[in-house]
């Protein structure tokens, strides 16, 4: 029988309106994010080039929920049932981000993984890895970030064993820290991390620029001097 119950509850509970940040930085995009972040000293957040939406409309937006997992060909069932215990811990408009430490054995991520998160609350995935069902996860519009795609089974090649802790990514300069409760926001350009105490700081700072961006392409889609909009609007 099954132990999954007995696995242990680690909800990460955020100091703001998660469906009301959600959506202010859905109008937003991953280049202007990490501009943000840039500008408050915060150079490395940004996950390394190649991972990237299953679809190009995709976004993902929310507090981390992070899966460490590991390659090893066991299939001890009180191992593989930590996946399924770890679905109690998720909270409502989470994002799971999953360390895969390298391995390229098979697909760390689908279908049926994404319908049981969604079902407890999670509003997409982000897989340092791979992902397999992607036409499943696609026509259910699950937002769902890979590095690659791979059709076979993760059972006996890769386990997820724990989760809710601190885990590692390939970051643009080396690994990148990922804490539960980071802010993750990804579109077609690839995934931003910011750090769970900046997520409102972030988002006001990101929302200021996209209004002034708006104003400067304006301006510049009538012809005006490039320097004269750049000392008005401060954005280029």
């Amino acid at each position: 029988m099954s132990e999954a119950h007995n696995y242990p509850v680690r909800k990460f509970e955020v100091n703001y309106n998660v469906a009301e940040i959600r959506e202010r930085y859905t109008r937003l995009y991953a280049a202007l994010v990490s501009d943000a972040l840039e500008s408050l000293g915060y150079h490395h957040q940004c996950m390394a080039s190649g991972i990237y939406p299953l679809l190009h409309t995709m976004k993902v937006a929310g507090p981390a929920f992070t899966a460490h997992g590991i390659a090893t060909p066991s299939r001890d069932t009180k191992i593989h049932d930590i996946r399924l215990g770890m679905f109690k811990s998720m909270t409502e408009g989470c994002v799971q981000v999953r360390d895969t430490q390298g391995d390229l054995s098979c697909g760390q991520f689908g279908e049926i993984s994404a319908t049981a998160a969604a079902a407890h609350g999670c509003v997409g995935a982000v897989v340092d890895g791979s992902t397999r069902d992607s036409n499943y996860l696609i026509d259910m519009g699950f937002p769902t970030f890979c590095r690659f795609r791979n059709p076979v089974e993760a059972f006996g090649r890769f386990m997820i064993v724990d989760y809710q802790l601190p885990i590692f990514v390939k970051g643009m300069h080396g690994l990148l820290k990922v804490n539960p409760g980071d802010y993750i926001f990804g579109d077609n350009d690839g995934v931003v991390v910011v750090p769970y105490d900046l997520t409102v700081k972030v988002l006001e700072i990101a929302e200021k620029w996209f209004e002034s961006e708006g104003q400067s392409r304006k301006a510049m889609a009538t012809g005006l001097d490039p320097f004269e909009v750049y000392q008005i609007y401060g954005r280029f």
